[in-house]
């Protein structure tokens, strides 16, 4: 009957009345499956949420997170797996361009991308300029 999880959000696997093991058992432990392991409520929510089927960055139900779609959009192609975009100002409903940054997961952990680029490039000048030569 189900394939999925039936909470918002979630695309894992159904296992039982409709959600994944993860929902199940919060619900069973804490009454609520968005609870966490104290029993809280996670700020899993807290994002906006916007439905584009179709788009290669939406979940199984054809649900984005808002900031990810602008990023996504601004850059002309879906977000990689390895990238996640960071609100500025830590409003997390604030999805203006200019509040969002594109952060790499790629070790070092948490830096921007454009301060990556520009830590390889002083590498390659350091280590291997003839790299950078005929570049612009």
């Amino acid at each position: 009957m189900y394939k999925v999880c039936t909470i918002e959000d979630c695309d894992k696997a159904h296992t039982a009345k409709g959600m994944c093991q993860m929902h199940y058992r919060r619900v069973k432990l804490h009454k609520d499956p968005n609870a966490n392991a104290r029993g809280h409520k996670g700020k899993r929510s807290t994002y906006k949420m916007i439905v584009f089927k179709g788009h290669p960055n939406a979940n199984s139900k054809g649900s984005i997170a808002e900031h990810r779609l602008v990023m996504s959009l601004q850059l002309g192609r879906p977000l990689l797996p390895n990238e996640n975009v960071h609100h500025i100002n830590g409003d997390r409903k604030d999805n203006r361009i200019e509040n969002l940054e594109l952060w790499s997961e790629m070790q070092p952990s948490g830096q921007r991308v454009e301060d990556k680029v520009e830590y390889a490039v002083e590498i390659l000048k350091q280590y291997a300029p003839h790299l950078l030569e005929g570049s612009a």
